[in-house]
């Protein structure tokens, strides 16, 4: 009889166990898959900060028409973030600038209760190192922004670079 009760008690506990499903983190999301740039556009600020102009960061002239799309050379790019705070922009097939290599690392991270991004060393992107806020992040894309002093003609403006990543 004692057995039979132990028995019946190890299979009521057995089957009472449910498995609690742990969210995954944004850094791990972001691990996860792997991510190309959906867009880039720039924010031209006035004296205030206050948004002036928004543009494709894409904006050029081929064959004498106005085109904002984002440029052959980075549509079979992937960006790939990876353990450790190490990642890599990995140049498809279609390269850039001339000599490029296959495999750009980097170093990234999320902050401040994961608000805010940097990403250190993804030069051919960003033309700068980021540090920037992360302004929304769902299952299948995210987007961060972050500034820049641009030198015009008359003088230098800050501007805003915002990026929008997709997944692969």
């Amino acid at each position: 009889m004692k057995y039979c009760v132990l028995f019946l008690f190890s299979v009521l506990m057995f089957v009472s166990c449910d498995k609690v499903e742990v969210p995954l983190s944004k850094q791990e999301k972001m691990r996860a898959s792997d991510w190309t740039i959906d867009t880039m556009t720039v924010t031209y600020l006035t004296s205030t900060s206050a948004d002036s102009e928004v543009f494709s960061l894409w904006k050029r002239f081929e064959s004498g028409q106005e085109v904002n799309t984002k440029p052959d050379c980075l549509k079979d790019d992937l960006v790939k973030f990876r353990v450790k705070n190490d990642g890599s922009h990995i140049p498809g097939p279609n390269k850039c600038a001339t000599g490029e290599t296959n495999d750009i690392e980097f170093t990234w991270g999320l902050r401040d209760a994961d608000t805010k991004i940097y990403i250190y060393g993804a030069y051919a992107l960003f033309g700068q190192d980021v540090n920037g806020d992360m302004l929304f992040f769902d299952e299948d894309k995210f987007a961060f922004a972050f500034y820049r002093r641009v030198a015009t003609s008359a003088d230098s403006v800050n501007v805003r670079i915002t990026c929008r990543l997709k997944k692969k």
